[in-house]
């Protein structure tokens, strides 16, 4: 809200508020996954008075943070943080493409050891996620969700819309638009809740796409993108006058984030295509048919990409350092020549990332504690830190407000994959990294590490007490403890309580 017109200002972090520790009252956590909402697009049209029901029952009541979200800045990849704790590197899914280098064979047209989550794919994100994690449904049993990927721990009956997506994805994607989805995806909700008399989840997720499927197709600032910002705030509406009903509101803890922002793409590098031309045989979705190949690019929301090479021919581990630079000098090269390529980063000598872009190279590296960051030339990542040795705890609080917001800990944890790229490139804001494969084209991308994709609102319809930049990781033991749960296994982040 603007000040002097009645409304709470909209602010880039928290206000510790009197009312900020957990009352102990909270029976059920709902979290809407606002898929793609920019925190300026919604500050504009909350200021305006186009989202009066986000205005009133979150912004009014509660608390607004800006938040940062994950590498990739993808859907999906970006739920993990909030329903599992894990970031995607640790969690072994660096993005909605990737190959797993070690189980990688061509065998009669057949290729293994590689995943696209675009199309019916998605349904085995569930199965690919380690044992090593904890899911909140597995944590908070009886929960429900709407059309979630992630649905480990959920009882029969309690995934909903998941499945039977599939025939409305593959229509949103060519009618470019998602406001049918979003429309049986709420109604699934209400007449989920109606039909349990007494007993309520304790803890209901549901994704809307309408904003990131219209941002997509027309810009993130396009009216029928903003239109679908204001569907979205009918639909919050909607569901707390039916929360109201059934008597829960006041015992519910709401919570509104978004797992990427978005970029208007003016033009596109075929990526594929340029590792074509320098003499690779590349492998790529959606033509998965190959008898040979020595590169696979895995594009993910169109900015980023995970770039794998072989290594003499073969297909083992991931390729490292020296024997990278040497084997494919010509590919880095012409890669961190590229105009529209912001930077590359990959594996180096002694644990090391390097990041590389034409103005200059970088290494990350982390002794117990603390990221040590150094570079030659001029910072490829326009840090301006104060010191070479950040400890993680200060990682995102000297980096939240520099054009790549919390840099150190993300590039790091994406890293800690062995299924990320031999090479990770990221598209400059106004070009992506997908040509020829991508109809209808997209007019907006995300997935990099800049901050009109990183930054991300978090909105709570109570006060949360925590101030300065947060991540959406945290969002995990927020709702952790708004429900007095005890995890099972470790999980990043901390409470916004």
């Amino acid at each position: 809200m603007i000040p002097g017109q009645g409304e709470p200002a909209i602010t880039g972090a928290g206000t510790p508020s009197p009312v900020s520790t957990r009352t102990g009252d909270i029976d059920l956590a709902i979290l809407l996954l606002a898929d793609g909402f920019r925190p300026d697009v919604l500050k504009a049209l909350c200021a305006s008075g186009d989202l009066p029901n986000i205005t009133r029952h979150l912004l009014a009541e509660g608390s607004y943070h800006e938040g940062v979200t994950v590498l990739p800045s993808v859907t999906n990849v970006a739920y993990l943080p909030m329903l599992t704790g894990q970031y995607p590197g640790t969690a072994n899914i660096p993005g909605i493409r990737w190959v797993e280098k070690s189980r990688f064979t061509f065998n009669n047209g057949v290729v293994k050891g590689h995943r696209s989550y675009i199309g019916p794919a998605h349904l085995r994100f569930n199965g690919d996620l380690p044992n090593g994690l904890e899911t909140m449904f597995e944590l908070c049993p009886g929960s429900l969700a709407i059309r979630s990927d992630i649905h480990r721990g959920l009882a029969p009956g309690f995934s909903r819309f998941h499945g039977s997506s599939i025939p409305f994805m593959f229509f949103s994607h060519y009618l470019k638009r998602a406001d049918f989805i979003d429309k049986f995806v709420l109604g699934s909700l209400l007449r989920a809740l109606r039909k349990m008399d007494d007993n309520w989840p304790r803890f209901i997720f549901f994704p809307m796409l309408d904003v990131d499927t219209a941002s997509h197709a027309h810009g993130p600032e396009h009216r029928r993108t903003l239109d679908a910002y204001r569907r979205i705030d009918a639909a919050v509406g909607t569901l707390v006058d039916r929360l109201r009903r059934i008597g829960v509101w006041d015992r519910t803890h709401l919570l509104l984030s978004s797992d990427h922002g978005h970029t208007e793409t003016a033009e596109h590098l075929d990526l594929s295509r340029l590792l074509s031309h320098l003499g690779y045989r590349v492998f790529e979705h959606p033509s998965i048919f190959r008898r040979v190949a020595d590169a696979a690019v895995a594009i993910s929301g169109n900015s980023f990409a995970n770039v794998y090479v072989s290594s003499d021919g073969k297909w083992e581990r991931p390729s490292v350092g020296d024997e990278l630079e040497g084997e494919h000098g010509r590919l880095l090269e012409a890669l961190r020549q590229r105009t529209e390529i912001e930077w590359i980063a990959y594996r180096h000598s002694g644990g090391a990332i390097k990041i590389v872009s034409r103005s200059g190279t970088a290494l990350l590296s982390k002794d117990c504690e603390s990221y040590i960051y150094g570079y030659d030339g001029s910072d490829p990542l326009q840090l301006g830190l104060p010191r070479t040795a950040i400890h993680e705890a200060d990682a995102l609080e000297l980096t939240a407000d520099t054009r790549f917001p919390d840099a150190l800990e993300q590039i790091w944890q994406l890293f800690t994959s062995q299924r990320t790229g031999d090479i990770v490139v990221t598209a400059r804001p106004g070009y992506d990294l997908r040509g020829r494969r991508e109809w209808p084209e997209h007019r907006s991308s995300h997935g990099a590490l800049c901050s009109e994709h990183m930054n991300v609102p978090i909105l709570s319809n109570r006060p949360l007490s925590s101030s300065g930049p947060v991540r959406t990781v945290d969002l995990f033991p927020t709702i952790i403890e708004s429900l007095n749960l005890t995890p099972a296994k470790p999980h990043s982040g901390r409470s916004l309580w």
